[in-house]
């Protein structure tokens, strides 16, 4: 067997490496500018909130690395253990146990999160059970399929409602609200009866035409029924007892706090997404972006060049991004606090967006496609 460790591997023992290791000292270099090899070193916060958002370009390597670090300083510094994804609730069970090691196998239908998922399971290796990483997926189910496999995982706890009929996956679209209605009518828990919720979400989302999978997806994706419904299950998780606080990996859209007008089926109306909803709703929310300054993207099939450059990112100095990069070249990441300073950010759609922060990684390293793999049993 060979000793030498996949690249994902040596980034996962550095976060590790970091669980023992002491606080950095922030290295802010501009007023309101950090930079550093390590995510400690970038002021960012670990205390206070209630809901810590990363944005993220899908499909780059160095965001999954960044993720893992700051979930490492947050379970170090305030004992945050919650993690939530952007993925479909019906797997969440699954992914736990992968994360928890009592599984080395992902459904097929989760390739396109086994970096992340691998990055969690490696840092719960090293951590006692009781401190142990829980995964949450708050977006809805699609496709039909999967809508209707939480249909039946839910009918499965319900021992009254084992005569309930479960639609093919073809006829989930016209009767697969009447399903739910008919589940709703039982006593379910706290977790069953959000998960149901969730479900219905995702019926509605499917019959306005939303469907994904794990290639390129169908229909608008800042849908109400969509959008609420991952707002709802972040809120729910918050506030269960012994979670308080929780960390979470969406598109950048969505960790925005500033109102779309590309919202509905046919993306003419507002739209506000998922971290105002948080804010409006009292949640002490603190939302980032996380991006290369350039290199390449793999999601869905598609492999995309990052359409800016450092030269494109201003400080409100006028000073571009190249430059700062020239002070430390050896830095890996670059926090930028906009309380403090107001930058111009690369693209007119991020300049739209309202965030607490960005942080930019001097380049991006496409996604490993596990996809194209017969196999999503986890490797040595």
């Amino acid at each position: 067997m060979s000793t030498t460790m996949p690249p994902r591997i040596h980034a996962l023992a550095f976060a590790l490496v970091l669980i023992n290791v002491p606080l950095a000292i922030a290295q802010e270099i501009r007023p309101g500018v950090w930079e550093g090899s390590r995510v400690e070193s970038l002021a960012l916060p670990s205390k206070d909130y209630q809901v810590y958002l990363v944005g993220e370009m899908h499909g780059v390597e160095e965001t999954w690395n960044f993720f893992a670090q700051y979930l490492v300083l947050l379970h170090k510094s305030s004992g945050l253990r919650d993690v939530a994804l952007e993925e479909k609730g019906v797997y969440e069970d699954q992914a736990q146990a992968y994360v928890d090691g009592r599984s080395g196998v992902l459904p097929e239908s989760l390739c396109l999160r086994f970096g992340i998922l691998d990055r969690i399971r490696m840092l719960n290796a090293g951590l006692k059970e009781d401190e142990r990483i829980r995964v949450h997926f708050v977006d809805v189910d699609s496709p039909a399929r999967a809508i209707r496999q939480h249909l039946i995982a839910i009918r499965k706890r319900i021992p009254e409602a084992s005569q309930v009929k479960i639609p093919a996956a073809g006829e989930i679209k016209e009767h697969g609200l009447e399903t739910v209605a008919r589940l709703k009518r039982f006593h379910l828990d706290p977790r069953t009866s959000s998960e149901l919720r969730t479900v219905e979400s995702s019926i509605r989302a499917y019959q306005q035409g939303f469907e994904v999978d794990i290639g390129t997806g169908k229909g608008s994706p800042y849908l109400e029924d969509r959008e609420q419904a991952a707002a709802s299950n972040i809120e729910d998780l918050v506030h269960t007892p012994g979670v308080g606080s929780v960390i979470l990996l969406y598109g950048s859209d969505h960790v925005s706090r500033a109102i779309r007008k590309d919202g509905g089926p046919d993306r003419n109306q507002p739209f506000s997404p998922m971290a105002l909803r948080l804010e409006q709703a009292g949640l002490r929310i603190f939302s980032i972006t996380a991006l290369p300054l350039t290199g390449q993207t793999y999601w869905r099939g598609h492999r995309v060049e990052v359409y800016w450059s450092a030269q494109d990112v201003k400080l409100h100095s006028g000073e571009t991004f190249d430059k700062v990069l020239a002070s430390d070249p050896q830095a890996q990441f670059f926090y930028i606090d906009m309380k403090r300073e107001h930058l111009i950010a690369p693209s007119d759609e991020l300049a739209k967006s309202i965030f607490d922060g960005f942080v930019f990684f001097t380049s991006g390293t496409p996604m490993t496609n596990r996809c194209a793999a017969s196999s999503f049993a986890s490797k040595p």
